[in-house]
């Protein structure tokens, strides 16, 4: 049964309903993979311009978000307002899409069949089929993620699978877990009791992601820190940014901080921020801060 929208955000307490930035087109289509219909937003920094080769960056939603989120939370204005305020500032092209609202943009249970299968689905039908219907990058050094929360974890963790693909990742308030999922219950509640989530809501979180990775071992080839961890070639690395609130509802301050320390330890570069006292909901101002790491990237991946 598919939970709708409205029921997740007054649940979990992590959406905003705003409304739709009129920039973003939006259009759907039959996915072949997935076997059903797909929706999907662009957005262009600069639609003036003409539309050839242009960087792109696909963001990925939050929890019970879908492929408006970009819009809802704000990340359309914040574009336009950096667009107008912030002189040469490159012309991008960012394209939101649809997946579960849990999915953690990842195959279920590791089938890459089915319609459920959204890291196949991405990589091997979604990019390919923007590349072939918009004139945007085909290579790695002008094409990035992004994403909130959820779509944090997931921007984070396909970058660092696929860094041949990716040039560079950005998250605001990514999810990032202490342990394992696997690790003991009791040691979940207890961390959970420590956050603003509580532990009611934060074991049926756990239940549920439980449910996409099933055992540990496909965990650890989803988590974003152990992908960090075993990364062999750090100079590959895609280049960074994530940050948190110190107060984050889910506790992910302790995450951030761990992944921190493991590219601190095999000396890779990134960008991050701690906002003392912040929450979850960092997002709605540090939105500008995503883009204008991406902007900077950019730039630096066309020199």
């Amino acid at each position: 049964m598919r939970v709708d929208f409205i029921s997740v955000c007054f649940f979990w307490g992590l959406c905003s309903i705003v409304v739709a930035d009129s920039l973003s087109q939006c259009r759907s289509y039959d996915s072949e993979i997935l076997g059903k219909q797909i929706s999907f937003c662009i957005q262009r920094s600069h639609p003036e311009l003409k539309f050839e080769n242009e960087p792109v960056i696909y963001f990925m939603h939050g929890l019970g978000g879908n492929h408006t989120t970009w819009s809802r939370l704000g990340y359309g204005d914040a574009l336009r307002d950096l667009v107008k305020s912030k002189d040469e500032f490159p012309a991008l092209t960012f394209i939101s899409f649809e997946t579960e609202l849990d999915s953690f943009f990842s195959d279920f249970k590791g089938r890459n069949q089915g319609n459920k299968a959204y890291e196949t689905w991405f990589i091997n039908e979604f990019i390919p089929l923007m590349e072939q219907q918009f004139s945007i990058c085909k290579e790695r050094n002008c094409r990035g993620l992004a994403g909130v929360s959820m779509g944090g974890f997931g921007a984070l963790k396909t970058a660092f699978k696929h860094p041949e693909l990716f040039r560079f990742a950005a998250a605001n308030s990514p999810a990032l877990p202490p342990f394992s999922i696997h690790s003991d219950n009791s040691l979940w509640r207890e961390y959970f009791s420590d956050t603003k989530l509580g532990p009611v809501k934060g074991m049926l979180l756990l239940k549920d992601v439980r449910q996409i990775f099933p055992t540990e071992e496909l965990y650890q080839t989803n988590d974003p820190i152990t992908l960090a961890e075993n990364f062999e070639d750090p100079t590959q690395f895609p280049s960074v940014y994530f940050d948190v609130g110190s107060e984050d509802n889910f506790g992910f301050q302790v995450g951030f901080e761990i992944l921190k320390n493991v590219l601190d330890e095999k000396k890779i570069n990134y960008s991050s921020f701690l906002e003392l006292g912040g929450n979850h909901f960092i997002y709605k101002h540090r939105n500008y801060n995503l883009l204008e790491f991406i902007a900077q990237e950019v730039k630096a991946g066309l020199k």
